[in-house]
């Protein structure tokens, strides 16, 4: 069960809580003054919760000052304040200070309770949710979109860009769009990654958008793909930063535009990221970075290329941009060892012609393209065997059962 940290001046209300959420089952500790807060954190912190009274009688430290203290040291710590001379701007000054909730004095237990439990649920998704995208999201992991002047300019206009503006970001898929846009907002956040609200994973409506102002000084609404939004709440969202509503800017992103369409002309920047067939000095740097990024995390030696390797590289037509080119690079240092740390040619050529031909897979999205790597995958096991789903099963380690079921949904036709 959680550990629970109470910090209050009043003993009465430390042990209260104490015995209210004891019954629920935590562990709870308490302090009562910044001096036994100080003791107990310099032995071995390891709460999950911390309950913090804003007004700490006769301490040299206060509520606000813990709990910015916590914030920057405790980065998976849950922080709810509270009050028994609540208002508003309380509530506001101690979420600014990096608290997670608010309560008033006197406590309803049921409330408290809730509170906690809420809290608890939303770190625990959010640290799953953290831990699943560093594993597999190609955004944890970009670094670098390019070399040269070419970039070099597409990074000068960024500094442009101020507080209230909107952008709009075009490029194909794989080109590090997203990576772009985190780019802007840390330059314009004063390199805060907490206030970057990615609309497509986060549902807010105006009210919401309000109430986020209200808490921070700066933030960033990214809507990647925009045409697949409501063309009435782009409007919305483009006239509240506009009209400085919100202390906002607002990124859009877009594989295709009409630069004749209204909503077009109405954005403040346009930034243009062109594909890496029209930029072929940069695919070979870029291979490089990338293989040197992923070597250095498994290897301790430098990594050898074979001369042949950049021409193979810029005859390819990469369809999936940046993060083909470095999924490629992730996927050699994989097949390397310390005792081969040379990336051949023919080691290039292998790894392209096992992979999905079809220069379109990145323009789908996730499940289409799920969909047809399974098929392209199933049907080129199934040919090698002449169709003979019993081989076929046998080689790929499922029961027939399953591969007929798989067959079917993906639409492959045996007969």
């Amino acid at each position: 069960m959680a550990k629970i940290l109470v910090i209050d001046d009043e003993l009465e209300i430390c042990k209260q809580i104490s015995l209210i959420l004891s019954k629920q089952g935590y562990e709870v500790t308490y302090a009562n003054s910044y001096k036994e807060f100080v003791d107990l954190e310099s032995r071995d912190f390891d709460y999950d919760v911390v309950l913090i009274d804003l007004w700490l009688k006769n301490s040299t430290k206060q509520g606000i000052d813990i709990i910015e203290y916590l914030k920057t040291k405790y980065e998976n710590l849950v922080i709810v304040s509270f009050s028994g001379h609540a208002n508003i701007d309380n509530a506001i000054e101690s979420v600014k200070a990096g608290a997670n909730d608010f309560i008033e004095k006197p406590f309803e237990t049921k409330k408290l309770v809730h509170i906690i439990q809420k809290n608890l649920l939303e770190l625990k998704q959010r640290v799953t949710i953290n831990n699943y995208r560093n594993k597999i999201s190609f955004h944890s992991k970009i670094d670098s979109i390019g070399y040269g002047r070419y970039i070099d300019d597409v990074f000068k206009n960024l500094s442009k860009i101020k507080n209230n503006s909107s952008i709009l970001i075009i490029g194909p898929n794989g080109i590090g769009k997203n990576f772009l846009a985190n780019t802007i907002h840390m330059n314009l956040s004063s390199k805060n990654p907490d206030t970057f609200i990615n609309l497509n994973e986060n549902l807010m409506n105006e009210s919401d958008l309000l109430k986020l102002s209200s808490l921070h000084n700066y933030f960033t609404i990214y809507l990647n793909d925009y045409e697949n939004f409501n063309q009435i709440e782009l409007l919305n969202y483009l006239n509240l930063v506009k009209s400085k509503k919100i202390n906002a800017s607002i990124i859009f992103d877009s594989k295709k535009i009409d630069m004749k369409d209204p909503f077009v002309k109405n954005i403040d920047h346009r930034v243009i990221l062109n594909p890496l067939t029209t930029r072929k000095d940069e695919i070979f740097p870029l291979f490089k970075h990338y293989l040197n990024i992923f070597a250095q995390k498994k290897f301790e030696n430098r990594i050898e290329i074979d001369d042949k390797v950049e021409k193979l590289l810029l005859n390819h037509t990469w369809p999936g941009n940046i993060f083909e080119l470095m999924n490629l690079s992730e996927n050699i240092i994989g097949l390397l060892t310390d005792n081969s740390l040379f990336v051949s040619k023919n080691l290039i050529e292998d790894m392209m012609n096992n992979s999905i031909e079809s220069t379109d897979l990145y323009d789908l999205n996730f499940r289409e393209a799920k969909d047809k790597f399974e098929k392209d995958y199933l049907l080129q096991k199934l040919k090698t065997n002449n169709f003979n789903m019993t081989l076929t099963a046998k080689m790929l380690k499922l029961d027939r059962v399953s591969l007929y079921r798989k067959v079917k949904s993906l639409n492959i036709k045996i007969d």
